[in-house]
């Protein structure tokens, strides 16, 4: 089929031509309606031809018969088309000395590639299951034309091309590349440029490098596995490819590669936002729902300040990924996703300025399809957005359904179009052996400015916190109720297969070691210093080491970083008081130990001490008192204590709910389905345990320590784990009360 047929055939399928005896008709109507409004929003662009061809065809009567109801309408169609892309988006400006009138189209860069092999957020970017075809084009007259330039000039073929970034001048390309071959399964970062000329392998290795971007700096940023670390929910098919990608930078000639991001789970599409910053999306889920949470994030192009962006407490969409900033604005486009699909659904703009959470910031560009798996499965499905403006963008489509886990998603189902906020969406390009995707006009574009890096040279292991006031984002907490912070240090999942070995009864749950607390200073202000390139979290704590607030994501330090916070979950949206904290006056604390049994996290060293201590005298035996054996003799891979005081029984997916978490004896809030970002009125954590209650009234006449009383809050606080290493033979170890070493990943 040549481009027009294309065309006429997409407009057929858009408008349900033949679904209705009037379905001409109404699609001719709505055509020519569409068309005037379409002129009328681009003034001085020279429509004098295309206006009149609809004010003619306006006053035609309506023909009777189908051939000629067909006519009027692909009449209707075609001057619509013609005025669309008559759009100065669209065209490079006239030169000097040029008829004001002529266009010049600019050209696209996009990527004829196959769908992955397994349709789920992270699958579909490991190498390993890329499927061959396609390649790097050059669209030279888009709308136009259907007439391509093989970029490569067929030196990569036979391979999965991915997400190509052009130069701020359109002179370069760099793009991701998979042999797809046993010997080579990983992607890699390559460069090109825009003339095919000077192809060039800017990575190599066992590890999947994704996603490239440059930098205002000249440097390329990028998403890769070189961090370590393996998905906590799924098995892999290849224990030696690890499955955790996060941001890496390098200089333009691929020296000088270093991990930006310490996160331990997966990051994606970094791009540039207008003030030199890179946005990105990140998989968020300590203790809570690993489903819901994939938004917007950015930190500068150092590593340094990672912060969210937007939805990192909001349910659906699921993810928001392929995020771009919009010319011309505060506004960023992004594909609303699935989890379990390929990143493709719904194009949404998001507006960080109304709102960081929730669906006010959110706009739906293109309603007709719902947020995959959030809404539903839809029929159709949009992908790899590039914002024109707030009002018009390039983007892949697909007429199809999206097809959810495990199976594929249909080789040839996306097309190259031009879309408007108004629902106006024409073909662009399209070959029906294989999809179309990531349009790219090869233009030149501003260069944000050059954030230089305030770190130090040769600063050591270490970076410091100023938290201003803690109490900012803890409404209805008493000022003087939170003596520490609790700092815990996140692990990466160390084995290749979800829950083996499990480390708790949650399932997919990350491992931790709890390094210590800092003090809080009465006016809320704590400042200390804290191991750098470390997943840290963060827990407000009271006088007895009782959690009243916990973090449900991770941060990090640089090398040397002194990074300062408004408070504990404030709004992020809002300017830090004028004021002097009492911590700011002072060199930063370091953090204090805490128990026997923290770092790593061991129960039987941690919380078995307390049992055997002040409870065994009654829970013991073949008739224990309430039925609970608190002995620590071995049953399997737990201890009987352990199993009595949690239950036994794994509390993911509906384990984590208001009710089963008020029956428990510690309640817990980790699992997959726990949607909250924090702990609700002390209904989980240590404040909401049923053990913790009857202990501190003194069961039995029983009156702990404070030691004591903090170490059953720390365990019960760190999610009720038992082992801090995800490493079977050292679980062996833990499990007869071994002290072990801190895991190598870390």
């Amino acid at each position: 089929m040549d481009l027009w047929e294309l065309v006429e055939a997409d407009w057929m399928l858009q408008d349900h031509i033949g679904d209705t005896p009037d379905s001409y008709a109404r699609a001719t109507a709505r055509a020519l309606a569409d068309a005037r409004a379409l002129a009328d929003r681009l003034p001085g662009v020279g429509l004098a031809r295309e206006r009149a061809e609809l004010a003619r065809l306006a006053d035609l009567k309506p023909p009777v018969d189908r051939n000629g109801q067909r006519g009027l309408y692909l009449a209707a169609r075609w001057a619509k088309r013609r005025i669309a892309l008559a759009n100065p988006l669209l065209s490079h400006p006239p030169r000097v000395g040029q008829a004001s009138l002529s266009v010049s189209p600019v050209p696209l860069l996009f990527v004829k590639r196959v769908p992955t092999s397994y349709s789920h957020l992270v699958m579909q970017y490991f190498g390993w299951r890329a499927r061959p075809g396609g390649g790097l084009y050059l669209l030279g007259e888009p709308g136009w034309s259907t007439r391509t330039r093989d970029l490569l000039r067929g030196t990569l073929s036979g391979g999965s091309v991915l997400a190509p970034c052009l130069s701020w001048d359109a002179r370069r390309v760099v793009f991701s590349y998979s042999h797809c071959a046993e010997a080579d399964p990983w992607f890699h970062i390559y460069e090109v440029g825009i003339d095919g000329s000077g192809l060039r392998q800017l990575t190599s290795g066992p590890y999947e490098d994704l996603m490239p971007a440059y930098l205002p700096d000249g440097g390329i940023v990028f998403s890769s596995t070189r961090r370590r670390g393996y998905a906590r929910c799924f098995g892999a098919q290849f224990g030696d490819r690890w499955h955790v990608y996060t941001l890496h930078r390098m200089d333009a000639d691929g020296a000088n590669l270093r991990t930006l991001s310490f996160h331990e789970t997966n990051e994606w599409f970094p791009s540039v936002l207008h003030d030199g910053s890179v946005l990105y999306a990140r998989w968020d889920y300590v203790d809570r729902h690993a489903v819901l949470h994939q938004n917007l994030w950015r930190t500068n192009p150092d590593g340094t300040n990672p912060a969210t962006v937007y939805g990192n407490q909001t349910e659906s969409p699921h993810c928001l990924f392929e995020a771009r900033p919009i010319p011309g604005s505060r506004k960023i486009i992004a594909t609303a996703s699935a989890h379990h699909s390929i990143t493709a659904g719904s194009i949404v703009l998001v507006d960080p300025d109304v709102d960081y959470d929730g669906p006010a910031p959110i706009e739906r560009f293109t309603p007709e399809v719902c947020f995959p798996e959030a809404e539903g499965w839809p029929q159709s499905y949009y992908a790899t957005p590039w914002p024109l403006s707030e009002d018009y963008c390039l983007a892949s489509y697909s007429p199809r359904p999206l097809i959810p886990e495990p199976n594929p998603n249909e080789p040839a189902a996306l097309g190259l179009y031009l879309l408007d906020r108004w629902g106006n969406r024409e073909l662009l390009y399209r070959d029906p052996a294989i999809g179309s995707t990531s349009p790219l006009p090869v233009a030149p574009r501003p260069v944000p400015p050059v954030l230089p890096s305030a770190l130090p040279r040769d600063a050591g292991d270490t970076g410091a916190f100023l938290l201003l006031d803690v109490y900012q984002g803890l409404p209805g907490i008493a000022r003087g109720s939170v003596k520490a912070l609790r700092v815990l240090q996140i692990l990466p999942k160390g084995t290749p297969v979800g829950d083996v070995p499990a480390i708790g009864l949650a399932g997919q749950e990350p491992g931790r070691m709890v390094l210590g607390t800092v003090a809080v200073e009465p006016d809320g202000s704590a400042h200390f210093a804290a191991p750098a390139r470390k997943p840290l979290l963060f827990q407000a704590i009271e006088d007895r080491g009782m959690a009243i607030q916990t973090m449900r994501s991770i941060t990090y330090l640089q090398p040397g970083e002194r990074v300062s916070c408004v408070g504990c979950h404030e709004r992020r949206n809002t300017a830090p008081i004028n004021t002097s904290p009492l911590a700011a006056r002072r060199s930063p604390f370091p953090i204090a130990p805490g128990p026997d049994g923290c770092a790593p996290f061991s129960y039987p060293r941690l919380v078995q001490p307390v049992l055997d201590r002040y409870c065994i005298s009654c829970h013991q035996g073949d008739k224990p008192a309430g039925g609970l054996c608190l002995t620590g003799t071995v049953e399997g891979q737990w201890t009987r204590s352990y199993l009595a005081l949690t239950g036994g029984n794994p509390f993911w997916q509906d384990g984590t709910t208001p009710d089963n978490a008020a029956k428990a004896l510690v309640p817990r809030f980790g699992g997959w389905n726990s949607v909250h970002s924090t702990p609700i009125g002390g209904l989980y954590g240590s404040r909401g345990s049923r053990l913790m209650r009857l202990l501190l009234d003194r069961h039995q006449g029983v009156e702990l320590d404070a030691q004591s009383i903090e170490r059953l809050a720390i365990w019960i606080d760190a999610n009720a784990l038992f082992y801090g290493t995800f490493d079977p033979s050292e679980q062996a170890r833990q499990l007869r009360g071994e002290l072990i070493a801190a895991p190598s990943l870390q």
